[in-house]
């Protein structure tokens, strides 16, 4: 009986440790390092960034007296960037593709995602997000839409105050727009959500881009709205997107969908996309079938319709972001859309239209900050939350550098590179085996 008695005390012993254990903030310095200065575009050299309980408590000289017990990084030579933000994700087996979420969280983190728009919501999402901001699951944090709204019959039956509270009550963070044809209905939505305080993003309403300013849908995505309009009547675009700008709403183009849908990647490239080798087999084939189960004419055709429109976006791309236009990035969701690697593949399209390297990293980090109204992410500074990547080479020279990672930071928790590598290999063993 005293064993018995022993054995529980030991055991509630290790529970109490190991609660206590998680709950240890450590003190990280990166020393001599390079902070990428995503406001300005510059290089601040041979800096020392100061982490404390999940938070960057200082950035500057490299000589200062470090708190004791403080975790050393080599940082020397090598650059330090915010965390990058993931701004049209669709949760896997909610209604994105069927990842498991342990491996799709962790995939967009090893690239440097410490942070998910999820479009569309529900409350296992929801779960989710408290389950990373408890630390009980590490991954990127999730800012989540509430259910998309479809405007149809029994939507506009609904109390559509009650229903917005509602959602905004239950911890979703914006409202998604996913469509319909009942445009006073869209601009309800929109006007209870600005007086309740919370954001609408998504689809293009009925009347197109136009409606969608007058409305201030907060942030418009993919990139009907913009070259519908341009198409039809350039005029009425370049006033669209003046007001566009006048109100601060924000674009998230997810051009890499486009190229994917649009048959513009040839199919033996799409098969050796980068990160692939962290898709089962089976979802590869589906993917591939689902692409290319059409006949040849009519992949001719969708390749031709998309190739202009595509064409014609990417050279609005560069004139929007002069004019001032607030973008974000994601590669968007689908067949060959590879968590967090694909991520890169938008950086590289925004460089091909002509938008500096600078420009694209402030999109990746500060804007998305900026989107959700938080002031305490998105850059390298005092009193942020330490989301951050550390790189070995420059971003700013060469935006493919953003995959140079010696390391990501998450809400003040550091992951080696040989942390990240071990992780990966084993996602990569379930599938090659």
């Amino acid at each position: 009986m005293k064993y018995y008695y022993f054995l529980l005390l030991c055991l509630f012993s290790i529970a109490g440790n190991s609660q206590s254990l998680k709950k240890v903030e450590r003190s990280y310095a990166f020393r001599g390092v390079n902070v990428v200065d995503v406001q300005a575009g510059s290089i601040v050299a041979n800096t020392t960034v100061l982490v404390r309980n999940g938070k960057i408590v200082e950035v500057g000289r490299n000589k200062q007296k470090l708190p004791k017990g403080t975790v050393v990084l080599d940082a020397q030579g090598k650059f330090v960037m915010p965390g990058m933000y993931d701004m049209h994700a669709h949760f896997p087996n909610v209604d994105g593709e069927p990842f498991p979420v342990d491996d799709y969280l962790f995939l967009n983190l090893s690239r440097g995602i410490t942070s998910l728009r999820v479009m569309r919501g529900a409350p296992v999402v929801l779960d989710w997000k408290q389950k990373i901001q408890n630390e009980d699951v590490i991954g990127p944090s999730l800012f989540v839409g509430s259910p998309a709204l479809v405007v149809d019959e029994k939507l506009q039956k609904q109390d559509l105050r009650t229903l917005l509270e509602g959602y905004q009550h239950d911890g979703y963070d914006f409202i998604k727009y996913l469509g319909g044809n009942n445009q006073a209905v869209y601009d309800s939505i929109n006007k209870i959500a600005k007086r309740i305080g919370i954001k609408v993003a998504g689809h293009g309403p009925p009347m197109g881009l136009e409606a969608a300013v007058n409305a201030s849908q907060s942030s418009v995505e993919h990139i009907e709205p913009f070259i519908g309009l341009y198409l039809y009547d350039s005029t009425r675009y370049a006033t669209a997107m003046n007001t566009f700008v006048e109100k601060g709403l924000w674009s998230c183009p997810d051009l890499y969908w486009y190229l994917i849908y649009g048959y513009q990647i040839p199919k033996p490239k799409l098969l050796t996309s980068p990160g692939i080798e962290y898709v089962s087999k089976d979802m590869v084939a589906r993917w591939e079938k689902d692409l290319y189960g059409i006949d040849s004419a009519a992949l001719k055709r969708k390749y031709d319709s998309y190739s202009l429109r595509i064409n014609a976006y990417k050279k609005l791309l560069s004139h929007k972001e002069g004019q001032g236009v607030k973008l974000l990035v994601s590669p968007g969701d689908g067949a060959f859309i590879i968590p967090g690697y694909s991520y890169l593949e938008e950086m590289k399209l925004f460089a091909q239209s002509g938008i500096s390297n600078a420009n694209i990293l402030r999109a990746c980090t500060y804007n998305a900050a900026q989107y959700f109204g938080d002031d305490n992410l998105g850059k390298i500074e005092a009193n942020q939350s330490a989301d951050i990547v550390l790189l070995d080479a420059n971003p700013l020279l060469d935006i493919t550098n953003v995959t140079k990672i010696s390391g990501v930071m998450v809400r003040g928790r550091w992951f080696s590179k040989k942390e990240l590598d071990e992780k990966l290999s084993a996602i990569k063993k379930k599938y090659t085996n």
